[in-house]
């Protein structure tokens, strides 16, 4: 294997048509409308305007085979395609021109970059592999975990890093699932910091240190207390969590969430940290998961949304059959288009359910409500759900005359019964914590192959 490190012209290097981040696309205006809608090229180009592209990483590319003097990245598609929008900000996808062009005048991007040029795919393959499948036993990069971070962000200046405890908060709960990505991007880590520095308030929610996520409290109440703390501060003045708070004001809202029930009122003998991961599929540890002293808040009710699955449920599919059918549910309105929606719905449901049931081993041939029937067996006997977990599964598969079985998903399709989309929605909504841990599963067993 060869390979050698070269300067060569950004306009010499174009965009990888068979990207893994995407379907194969055939030009490369389209890989960019999906890079910059899906990969937040728009947040790193931003990062490469205000400090210029990483001195770690290069790109890694191999010939082109049809243009002569060209490459294709095999590796850095986002760097390149951030890059490519910097120099030439009329290559964006229409909405977003504006936002490069602003973000080139503060920008200086260079004609030409480092990369690394191999023979070809395979001769790369290794490598990219060793960046991107994860710890592979030891020999791939291996991710810190949220104390790891933290650590490292204790190793600068307080000055300089003023809001690690507040970032290291607003990655948890998304990752957790207790907030969006883009209500991530909404939060104010200054404001957070103002809270988390107050011990009186890190004491309400249960945590053991000022610099990391460890705590005292059990995960289930900490994930709690942190998603009302974090929502609030989304909703701004009138709940509390602002900008322009006093001691006394933080201490009391402190105390607020105490009387509210929201707060932990468990205490462990030891500081966690909680496992940096996907929610577990443990009922008590769900973000998703209701319990009596959770409180109900005037927010905007879940019946009332337009889409069936809701912004803040994210997935990650390889199959491409599932994944279609899914994004199109994600999209589509379903007050307009109630019957698609429905039909969506249960194709969605029957591909996963079949996937499952053919990764464990089991029969996946049979009627829909029978499949669903083997799916809720296997959770309550193999993967310890409980029987209220999956009991939305068993009514699908027994009650026939109900809202949730297939039959009645049917006849929305076929016309004669009309869905809603509340009823839509809340068939979603009884099914996501389920759907959760299959899609994780799934995705564990395409990663191992």
């Amino acid at each position: 294997m060869t390979n050698e490190t070269k300067t060569l012209q950004l306009r010499r290097i174009y965009l990888d048509n068979d990207n893994p981040r995407h379907d194969p696309i055939d030009n490369e205006p389209e890989i960019v409308a999906y890079l910059v809608a899906r990969e937040k090229v728009k947040e790193l180009a931003a990062n490469i305007a205000e400090r210029g592209t990483s001195p770690l990483e290069r790109l890694a590319v191999v010939p082109h085979g049809v243009a002569k003097n060209a490459f294709i990245a095999v590796e850095g598609n986002r760097r390149l395609c951030a890059l490519k929008l910097l120099s030439d900000p009329e290559k964006a996808p229409d909405g977003h021109r504006t936002y490069f062009r602003e973000l080139s005048k503060k920008a200086s991007p260079p004609d030409a970059i480092d990369v690394v040029v191999f023979n070809d795919r395979d001769s790369a393959r290794q490598w990219i592999e060793l960046r991107h499948e994860g710890a592979l036993n030891g020999i791939g990069t291996r991710q810190w975990n949220a104390t790891q971070k933290a650590r490292f962000n204790a190793q600068g200046s307080s000055t300089s890093n003023p809001n690690a405890q507040a970032l290291l908060m607003v990655e948890y709960a998304e990752r957790r699932g207790l907030i969006s990505a883009a209500e991530r991007a909404a939060l104010s880590l200054t404001t957070l910091t103002r809270f988390l520095s107050n011990p009186v308030f890190r004491n309400v929610l249960g945590l053991a240190s000022a610099k990391d996520l460890s705590a005292l409290v059990p995960q289930s109440e900490f994930d709690r207390g942190v998603e009302k703390f974090l929502r609030d501060a989304l909703e701004g003045k009138e709940t509390g969590v602002h900008s322009r708070t006093t001691k006394q004001d933080r201490e009391d809202y402190g105390r607020k969430l105490q009387k509210q029930g929201v707060a932990p009122s468990s205490r462990l003998s030891e500081p966690v940290s909680f496992p940096d991961k996907a929610p577990s599929k443990s009922l008590e540890s769900r973000p998703n998961a209701q319990t009596a002293s959770t409180p109900r808040r005037d927010n905007k009710s879940p019946d009332k949304r337009s889409k069936v699955i809701p912004s803040r449920f994210t997935a990650r599919i390889s199959d491409k059959v599932l994944k279609r059918l899914y994004d199109e549910l994600k999209t589509l309105d379903a007050d307009e288009y109630c019957f698609s929606c429905a039909y969506l719905l249960r194709a969605v449901l029957e591909q996963t359910v079949r996937l499952f049931l053919k990764k464990r081993g089991k029969g996946n041939t049979a009627e829909l409500h029978v499949l669903l029937g083997r799916v809720a067996d296997l959770l309550q006997n193999d993967d310890g759900f409980s029987a209220p977990q999956v009991k939305y599964l068993r009514t699908m598969a027994s009650d026939r005359d109900s809202k949730a079985s297939p039959e009645t998903l049917g006849a929305f399709i076929h016309g004669s019964q009309i869905p809603t989309s509340v009823e839509l929605a809340k068939a979603w909504d009884n099914l996501s914590e389920v759907l959760t841990f299959i899609f994780n599963e799934l995705e564990k067993s395409n990663n191992a192959n």
